[in-house]
């Protein structure tokens, strides 16, 4: 894998399959798709083998070799526990 996996649809779909693969994820139903040359997408959630559920979407920029956007949001059970985007007042952690 190159030192950045966020440079190309294929480095960044192994790099996630990577990712997945770890022992503590019990699933995973993130998938990674490209709308064009430049850009790509990963959106899903990951179950975690604790119980926590991930909930996620990244939007890379592939020139650029960067994550332009992005939401996490971590649950358990159906109580979300707190999340993370790309929006400026969510700087900080959000907590219930």
């Amino acid at each position: 894998m190159t030192a950045n996996p966020l440079k190309s649809l294929s480095d960044y779909s192994h790099f996630m399959a990577e990712l997945f693969a770890r022992p503590n994820v019990k699933s995973s139903t993130v998938a990674v798709w490209s709308d064009s040359p430049y850009t790509g997408v990963a959106e899903g959630d990951v179950i975690f083998t604790n119980g926590l559920r991930l909930r996620m979407r990244e939007e890379v920029d592939f020139d650029a070799g960067i994550i332009i956007s992005y939401g996490y949001e971590v649950y358990r059970g159906e109580e979300r526990l707190y999340w993370y985007d790309d929006f400026p007042y969510s700087c900080v952690q959000h907590e219930f």
